[in-house]
C-alpha cells in the first residue's frame, strides 16, 4: 500500500513538473510547467496579441529586436504572422534561454529560411549587475553588486550584421526604460517603433520611465498609444505626460491605495515617419475580433 502511494505521488509530481506543449504561430512550443501564458490567453483573448498583429506591418528587409524573449513565444507568434524580417531575440535567464533555443529549432523547421539570431545577455545601461528572480514564466531583474553583467543594446546590435531595426520590443519587468536608454545610438540613427512594458515597481523606476519617455519625445517620438496588461487598447492619442499619470494610477493600486483595475501598461511609440503604418495597425487591431486560438 505504501509503495503504491509513493508511485502515485511520484507520477503526480512528474505531471506537475512536465513541460507544456502550446500552439503558437506556425508550430507548438515548449513551456515550463508553471508558465502562465496558456492560462492568460484562455482568460484574456487579447493577451500578447498585438505584437503578432503588428508584425504583419514590418518591412521585409528590416529587423525586429525582442529584448526579454522569454521562451520564444513572442517571436514564434510574430514569425508566424510575418516570417520575412530578421529577428534578434535576447534573453538573460539561462533556463528560459534553453527553452528559447529549443523552440527556435521547432520554429525554423516550420518556417524554413526564417532568419533568427539569439543572444544570451542582460540588456541595460545604468543597471550594470543584476540578479534574476521570479516564477511562473517570468523573471525580473533586481539590482545587485554582483550577478549578471549588463551590456547595451547598441553594443549587441553593432556587431550583429543585421539590417536596420524597424521594431524594438522590450519586456523586462520594471527596467524597460534602461533597455531603451541603452539603445541611444539605434534610436538616433534608425528611430524604430518601440513597444515596451511600462511597469514601475518603485519610485526610482517610475522616475526612470518618465525621464526616458521625455527623452524619446524630444528625439521625435510623437505617436503614442497605451494598452492594458490584458492586451486591450486603451488610448491611441497619448501625450507623454499622460503616460506618467497612468503610471501613478497603477502605483496607487500597487500600494493598496486604490481598487485594482489592471496591473501595468504596454506602450507603443513611433515617429511621424511610421505614423500611417502604426495607425493602420491600431485601426485593424481595434476592429479585429479577439483571438481565442
Amino acid at each position: 500500500m505504501l509503495s503504491s502511494l509513493v508511485r502515485l505521488l511520484k507520477r503526480s509530481r512528474t505531471r506537475r513538473d512536465a513541460d507544456q506543449e502550446y500552439p503558437c504561430g506556425p508550430c507548438s512550443i515548449v513551456l515550463p510547467a508553471d508558465h502562465k501564458l496558456p492560462e492568460y490567453q484562455r482568460r484574456h483573448p487579447r493577451y500578447d496579441r498585438f505584437l503578432p498583429h503588428l508584425a504583419r506591418f514590418v518591412p521585409d528587409d528590416s529587423t525586429v529586436i525582442d529584448v526579454g524573449a522569454n521562451c520564444g513565444d513572442t517571436v514564434a507568434a510574430m514569425a508566424g504572422a510575418n516570417p520575412r524580417p530578421h529577428y534578434l531575440c535576447i534573453e538573460p535567464d539561462p533556463a528560459f534561454f534553453g527553452y528559447l533555443e529549443r523552440n527556435l529549432k521547432r520554429l525554423e523547421a516550420a518556417r524554413p529560411g526564417l532568419r533568427v539570431k539569439v543572444e544570451r545577455a542582460l540588456v541595460g545601461r545604468q543597471v550594470q549587475h543584476a540578479s534574476l528572480e521570479g516564477h511562473s514564466g517570468t523573471r525580473h531583474a533586481r539590482e545587485a553588486s554582483a550577478g549578471h553583467a549588463s551590456t547595451t543594446l547598441d553594443r549587441i546590435v553593432e556587431g550583429s550584421g543585421l539590417p536596420p531595426p524597424w521594431l524594438l520590443k522590450s519586456d523586462v519587468d520594471g527596467f524597460d526604460y534602461d533597455v531603451i536608454d541603452s539603445a541611444e545610438g539605434i534610436i538616433a540613427r534608425h528611430q524604430p517603433a518601440l513597444f515596451f512594458e511600462c511597469q514601475p515597481l518603485s519610485a526610482d523606476q517610475m522616475a526612470g520611465f518618465a525621464a526616458t519617455v521625455a527623452r524619446l519625445a524630444s528625439a521625435g517620438y510623437t505617436r503614442w498609444a497605451a494598452f492594458d496588461n490584458y492586451g486591450e487598447l486603451m488610448l491611441r492619442q497619448v501625450e507623454p505626460a499622460q503616460i506618467e499619470q497612468l503610471m501613478a494610477y497603477v502605483r496607487r493600486q500597487d500600494e493598496g491605495l486604490a481598487t485594482r483595475t489592471f496591473y501595468y501598461c504596454d506602450i507603443l511609440a513611433g515617429t511621424d515617419r511610421d505614423s500611417a503604418t502604426l495607425e493602420s495597425a491600431l485601426d485593424s487591431y481595434g476592429r479585429a475580433a479577439p483571438s481565442r486560438e
